[in-house]
């Protein structure tokens, strides 16, 4: 294995594609407008959206919830959970996303408030919550913002505790605050602090330079160990996800020829990681805690761009067996972390170990080793599914019913979810485009839609040779389930298919880019052959909030 990089499209292609794809949002549009008003019909004719079970008549105080970080999916998930559960819930999300966010369609937000980009203005995004907190009496805040608002959100969480800010209590964070998120969200620290609590961590080398890099790589200590290397980001750099080139190449002038050519140059503002490379299955999580006890826990199986979701558990014994090692190792690395910041005299509430704690992990196939690989300390986007989940939100909120389980898990057997939204286009590809024309359209079509033969993917969406009748066939039988769509709640799923991406689509086209993939779980482009406004200021963010 050596270069392993994805060919972009060129923006003729591009724009080719998002041609063909407003074309099949139009024709599609009066079956999901008729499929929509009926389940409209429906809920007005049962009094029932959501199946809200008024905490009042329970003997429970309803609150005031604020969710940030709208255009996600795993926002809409939790929107829903706290309405069910009978709380006010106010929805925000920034400006440039938020005029045809799909879950703000939601019958599920109260009210919806737009923010300033945190990555562009951090000090306006925090002084905008802080006034929603403090203007709306918000009793808990859950962020569910993107990697690149993490630190910011964190920031804005001490300073919403300090300032006593939200309902008559305050407001309840769920998100640790800086000292503690971004020890945690930065790779390296995140490494560092495993090393010192004694879990295996990947080989690593930290790299600011090419020349640093080659050297490093091409040493006779490193050459003798016989890994493997992958260079990530350790600034968020979206332009160099598609690069899995293993290294060190063949010779120091391979090396050093795809090192000086990555989207990112590496420097000492955007720095870089060598992580050895495993080989074996990848699994994500869902974590979320309170004081460092897992209050919801959901385990998947992962890749680079995972559009399908299953609970670990019912994917058979060794991967039901693996799904509770990795929520015990969740659970005691929480245990130890806590410890050792009591130790060291570090007990305050800005060491407070409640919010998202979603660790990434590989199993070694040769080793049989789990090696995690960083800790997301935001919801993921697994907790969809949790959507079935009837005390989710209390849960969340530390006031599970005494009959519940003190951790919520996804119910035995759940169906596993995807987005009908991204895999009927491609099973429709799949029916009428020929292999050979594929790389017409778009570089990557072929690969995605005629995946090489192999064991079963369980995170493949669509399955592999699936055409579109039975990809349909599928959602009506219940085998699947698609993450948006709520027969409750169906105008999201409308306005995502019709409003939101077309509204996207459209938009790249106006301003010229061309776009590699879309990520449908946050609705923004990937790999787009343009750098966004401001990208590569996270580490000034690491320095200001660390």
């Amino acid at each position: 294995m050596a270069r392993q990089t994805r060919t972009r499209p060129s923006l003729a292609q591009s724009n080719l594609c998002t041609f063909l794809l407003l074309i099949l949002s139009l024709l599609i549009s009066p079956v999901t407008f008729l499929v929509t008003s009926g389940a409209l019909l429906h809920t007005a004719i049962t009094r029932n959206p959501l199946n809200s079970r008024g905490r009042h008549s329970m003997g429970i105080d309803s609150k005031t919830i604020l969710i940030t970080g709208g255009r996600a999916n795993k926002a809409l998930t939790l929107v829903r959970a706290f309405k069910r559960e009978g709380h006010r819930v106010l929805l925000a999300e920034e400006g440039k996303w938020g005029s045809f966010t799909c879950s703000r369609f939601s019958r599920a937000v109260d009210s919806f408030h737009s923010l300033p980009d945190p990555h562009i203005d951090p000090e306006g995004y925090i002084h905008t919550l802080k006034r929603i907190v403090a203007a709306e009496k918000v009793e808990a805040w859950v962020p569910c913002s993107s990697v690149h608002a993490t630190m910011v959100d964190s920031e804005a969480a001490k300073q919403i505790r300090l300032e006593k800010l939200g309902g008559p209590n305050g407001c309840d964070t769920l998100i640790p605050e800086p000292l503690v998120a971004g020890t945690l969200h930065w790779k390296d620290q995140f490494e560092e602090l495993c090393k010192q609590l004694d879990y295996p961590v990947p080989d690593s080398k930290i790299v600011t330079c090419v020349s640093e890099a080659v050297e490093w790589l091409h040493s006779p200590e490193t050459l003798s160990k016989g890994f493997r290397y992958l260079l990530k980001s350790l600034t968020l750099d979206d332009l160099g996800r598609d690069d899995l080139t293993l290294l060190p190449l063949a010779t120091r002038e391979e090396t050093l020829h795809h090192l000086s050519n990555v989207p990112t140059p590496l420097s000492d503002k955007d720095p870089f990681l060598l992580q050895r490379f495993l080989r074996g299955p990848e699994y994500c999580t869902h974590v979320a805690a309170r004081d460092g006890k897992l209050v919801a826990f959901v385990a998947c199986r992962s890749n680079s761009l995972l559009m399908r979701y299953g609970d670990v558990r019912t994917l058979g014994p060794k991967e039901r067996e693996i799904g509770y090692q990795l929520e015990h190792w969740s659970q005691d690395f929480l245990d130890s972390y806590k410890r050792k910041l009591e130790k060291e005299g570090r007990t305050g509430p800005e060491y407070r170990l409640t919010g998202h704690f979603s660790f990434d992990f590989i199993v070694e196939e040769s080793e049989e080793t789990v090696y995690v690989l960083e800790c997301n300390v935001r919801a993921h986007t697994a907790v969809c599914l949790l959507s079935d989940h009837p005390d989710l939100a209390s849960h969340y909120l530390g006031t599970p019913c005494k009959l519940q389980a003190s951790v919520a898990h996804p119910a035995p057997g759940i169906s596993p979810r995807s987005w009908i939204a991204h895999a009927l286009p491609l099973t429709i590809a799949r029916a009428l485009v020929p292999r050979i024309l594929c790389k017409i359209f778009h570089p990557q079509l072929q690969t995605t839609i005629y995946a090489p033969a192999g064991p079963p993917d369980p995170t493949s969406s669509p399955l592999p040779g699936e055409g579109p009748v039975h990809l349909l066939w599928r959602y009506l039988v219940g085998a699947e389930k698609d993450g948006v769509w709520d027969w409750m709640d169906p105008v999201p799923f409308f306005v995502l298919c019709h409003v939101q991406w077309p509204w996207l689509l459209l938009r790249l086209v106006w301003q010229g880019v061309a776009w590699s993939r879309l990520n449908p779980l946050f609705y923004m482009p990937l790999s787009s052959s343009k750098r966004t406004t401001g990208e590569g200021e996270f580490y000034d963010i690491k320095e200001k909030w660390k």
